[in-house]
């Protein structure tokens, strides 16, 4: 017997039993299992994929077996290889089958590669290995995607259009998505980006030179950015609404409690009165007219007051498409509360219980035992020695029935009156709607200059709605009668409590007067900072 040393038992006995098998296998049949083997493997990419840090791409395998088979990896055209059956090793990234993930740390991405290994796990020697250059940004384009007018305060939805160095492009139109904006710097000039939006600065004041900025850069290629530049031409229909508060609703009228012990439900109360609405505020509204050296435009500058919180607004308006409705509204009044419920009647207990008990004569059936005579047939045996038959009488004890008439004691169940079910309570009566606040007095004052363009101004003064009246609270049920002999009388359901129909009275309309006033502005545009 020859030993071998220095192998591992278990290998060998492996070793052992795979010969022994296959020394049974005829030639034929061991030749195919051998040209079945794979004999090479191909790694493939397909380079119209984008290849960009924090994103994923696919790559495939095609396997050549000895007896000219092709196999390939799931994922490739008519692909039914399973991926545990390769090893994979990437550098730059992970993976997970064909899917290769691209680590973030590889960015700015231009000038970087992303290195992948592969080879069937039993056949190591296999292994082939190919470097894919990472993709990134050649240009970027923010374009608008519906019309926004170029005044403060507008909102611009856009989408971004990304053009790598592979020839593809790529349309960003989600930019409310972290995952479509987070391998991108943005910033602003004039405005603010929020929510996937660019909103121009509702204060034209915050904004230099009449334009507001939105510069987009790219993370993967620092190199590339695209700036969104907004030049205002104040086209705008613009509107101040100032509303006065609204009334507060007047409280629900409390429910009455349901009668106990036999008594009446309580009334419910009457619902409160709703708040009549404050007077809209008085606005006070300034207009000049001045020229504007970088639009080369007439602009019209409105500054407005709030008289009562002293808040100030200011526009620029294009008298060329512009406009401003200026709106003062009264509050609205509460609405009247509901009343009450009344409160439910007590229920009528029934009539009392009780039992009585008196003996009354009756009839039975008795079993009495008495003695008969009754016939009977029996032989005889006479002097001759001959039997004969004849009748003899025979007394015997017979049961029989007898009526007799018995006492006995029967228990009878009375019941009294049942008590009246108590009345239900009135429900609460319901509150009256606040009146409507009045609205504010509007007083627009023109220069010489501006005096031409009041017909671009409409100043309205609005009463605020009355508020509805409440309704009355329902009657309260009345109590049930109680069962007995005879059964109480239902309690009265109470009445529902008054209703005012419909709605109090609306505030009036406030004054409104146009007058004259003196040049009070005087604009001087601001060099714009670079950079900012």
């Amino acid at each position: 017997m020859k030993i071998v040393y220095g192998m591992n038992m278990k290998y060998f006995f492996r070793l052992f039993s795979f010969v022994f098998l296959f020394s049974g296998i005829s030639p034929s049949v061991q030749a195919a299992i051998f040209a079945s083997k794979v004999d090479s493997i191909q790694l493939v990419f397909d380079n119209q994929q984008l290849v960009l840090p924090g994103e994923s791409f696919q790559i495939g395998i095609i396997s050549y077996c000895k007896n000219g088979k092709v196999k390939k990896t799931v994922g490739l055209l008519n692909g039914s290889a399973w991926w545990w059956r390769y090893k994979l090793e990437v550098t730059g990234g992970t993976s997970s089958g064909g899917n290769i993930e691209v680590n973030e740390q590889l960015m700015p991405a231009r000038g970087k590669y992303i290195g992948i290994k592969a080879y069937p796990r039993k056949k190591p020697g296999l292994a082939k290995e190919i470097l894919i250059p990472l993709n990134y940004e050649t240009k970027i384009t923010y374009q608008p995607t519906s019309l926004f007018d170029k005044s403060p305060g507008s909102q611009i939805k856009g989408e971004l259009v990304s053009n790598f160095n592979n020839g593809m492009v790529r349309i960003s139109k989600n930019l409310r998505n972290s995952k479509e904006t987070r391998f991108l710097k943005i910033s602003t000039s004039g405005g603010v980006w929020e929510n996937g939006r660019f909103t121009i600065d509702p204060d034209f004041r915050k904004i230099e030179n009449h334009q507001a900025l939105l510069v987009v850069n790219s993370l993967r290629n620092t190199s590339v950015a695209d700036t969104f530049a907004v030049r205002l031409d104040y086209r705008h229909k613009y509107k101040l609404h100032l509303d006065g508060y609204s009334g507060s609703p007047g409280m629900m009228g409390s429910s009455g409690s349901s009668g106990f012990g036999g008594n009446n439900g309580s009334d419910g109360q009457n619902g409160q009165n709703g708040e009549f609405g404050s007077d809209g505020p008085d606005i006070h509204v300034w207009v000049d007219l001045y020229r504007d050296s970088l639009l080369n435009q007439d602009l019209l500058y409105v500054f407005a007051k709030n008289s009562w919180s002293d808040e100030e607004f200011r526009y620029l308006i294009n008298p060329d498409g512009g406009s401003m409705d200026v709106c003062s509204r009264g509050g609205s009044g509460g609405f009247g509360g509901s009343g009450g419920s009344g409160g439910a009647g007590c229920d009528g207990r029934d009539g009392e219980r009780w039992i009585e008990k008196h003996i009354e004569k009756r009839i039975e059936k008795r079993p009495v035992i008495k003695k008969v005579i009754k016939k009977e047939k029996r032989k005889v045996t006479g002097s001759d020695g001959k039997e004969t038959e004849v009748e003899v009488d025979v007394e015997v004890d017979e049961t029989v029935y007898v009526d007799q008439e018995v006492e006995v004691e029967v228990s009878v169940e009375k019941q009294g009156p049942g008590e009246d079910g108590a009345n239900g309570g009135w429900g609460g009566a319901g509150g009256l709607g606040g009146i409507g606040g009045y609205g504010g007095e509007i007083t627009l004052y023109f220069t010489d200059d501006a005096w031409n363009y009041q017909n671009l101004f409409v100043a309205r003064s609005e009463g605020g709605s009355g508020g509805m009246h409440g309704s009355g609270g329902s009657g309260g049920r009345g109590g049930s009668g109680g069962h007995g002999n005879p059964n109480g009388r239902d309690g009265i359901p109470g009445q529902s409590g008054p209703s005012a129909i419909g709605w109090a009275e609306s505030g009036g309309s406030g004054r409104i007067q146009i007058r004259p006033t003196e040049e009070f502005f005087f604009y001087t545009p601001k060099e714009q900072v670079m950079g900012k």
